[in-house]
Protein backbone atom coordinates (compact mmCIF):
# COMPACT_ATOMS: atom_id res chain seq x y z
CA UNK A 1 0.00 0.00 0.00
CA UNK A 2 1.34 3.53 -0.94
CA UNK A 3 -0.10 6.73 0.32
CA UNK A 4 0.35 9.97 -1.23
CA UNK A 5 -0.54 13.61 -0.63
CA UNK A 6 0.08 16.03 -3.66
CA UNK A 7 0.14 19.98 -2.93
CA UNK A 8 -2.34 19.83 0.14
CA UNK A 9 -2.61 23.39 1.96
CA UNK A 10 -4.01 24.38 5.16
CA UNK A 11 -4.99 27.17 6.03
CA UNK A 12 -6.14 29.41 9.47
CA UNK A 13 -7.18 32.61 8.61
CA UNK A 14 -4.12 34.36 7.28
CA UNK A 15 -1.69 31.45 8.96
CA UNK A 16 -0.56 29.11 6.19
CA UNK A 17 0.27 25.97 8.50
CA UNK A 18 0.79 23.32 5.46
CA UNK A 19 1.75 25.11 2.01
CA UNK A 20 1.83 22.81 -1.04
CA UNK A 21 2.78 19.89 1.17
CA UNK A 22 3.79 16.26 -1.18
CA UNK A 23 4.92 13.49 0.80
CA UNK A 24 4.17 9.42 -0.72
CA UNK A 25 5.07 6.87 1.59
CA UNK A 26 5.27 3.21 0.35
CA UNK A 27 4.62 -0.24 2.24
CA UNK A 28 6.99 -0.53 4.95
CA UNK A 29 9.37 1.98 5.17
CA UNK A 30 9.42 4.34 8.32
CA UNK A 31 9.59 8.54 8.02
CA UNK A 32 9.68 10.86 10.56
CA UNK A 33 7.89 14.45 9.71
CA UNK A 34 10.49 17.16 11.93
CA UNK A 35 10.15 20.58 12.45
CA UNK A 36 10.13 23.34 14.94
CA UNK A 37 7.09 24.05 17.05
CA UNK A 38 4.17 25.73 15.03
CA UNK A 39 6.04 24.24 11.82
CA UNK A 40 2.50 22.27 11.05
CA UNK A 41 3.36 18.72 11.49
CA UNK A 42 0.16 18.24 14.06
CA UNK A 43 -1.85 19.84 11.20
CA UNK A 44 -0.88 17.44 8.42
CA UNK A 45 -1.47 14.12 10.54
CA UNK A 46 -4.85 15.42 11.20
CA UNK A 47 -5.90 15.97 7.78
CA UNK A 48 -4.61 12.54 7.46
CA UNK A 49 -6.84 11.24 10.28
CA UNK A 50 -9.63 13.24 8.77
CA UNK A 51 -10.06 15.32 11.53
CA UNK A 52 -9.29 18.59 9.10
CA UNK A 53 -10.11 19.17 5.50
CA UNK A 54 -7.19 20.51 3.42
CA UNK A 55 -7.80 23.52 1.53
CA UNK A 56 -6.47 22.21 -1.31
CA UNK A 57 -4.55 18.95 -2.69
CA UNK A 58 -5.08 15.38 -3.08
CA UNK A 59 -4.74 12.36 -1.88
CA UNK A 60 -3.80 9.01 -3.41
CA UNK A 61 -4.20 5.44 -2.14
CA UNK A 62 -2.02 2.88 -3.98
CA UNK A 63 -1.82 5.75 -6.82
CA UNK A 64 -6.27 6.01 -6.94
CA UNK A 65 -7.40 9.14 -5.70
CA UNK A 66 -9.31 9.33 -2.66
CA UNK A 67 -11.53 11.85 -0.35
CA UNK A 68 -10.87 11.53 3.21
CA UNK A 69 -13.77 14.09 4.83
CA UNK A 70 -13.47 12.47 8.61
CA UNK A 71 -12.47 9.78 10.73
CA UNK A 72 -14.45 6.95 9.86
CA UNK A 73 -12.97 7.58 5.87
CA UNK A 74 -9.65 7.47 7.15
CA UNK A 75 -10.21 4.19 8.79
CA UNK A 76 -11.91 2.42 5.64
CA UNK A 77 -9.16 3.72 3.89
CA UNK A 78 -6.78 1.88 6.12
Amino acid sequence: MSVELRNVTKRFGDLVANNSINLKVENKQIHAILGENGAGKSTLMNILYGLYSPDSGEFFIDDKPVKIDNPEDAIKLG
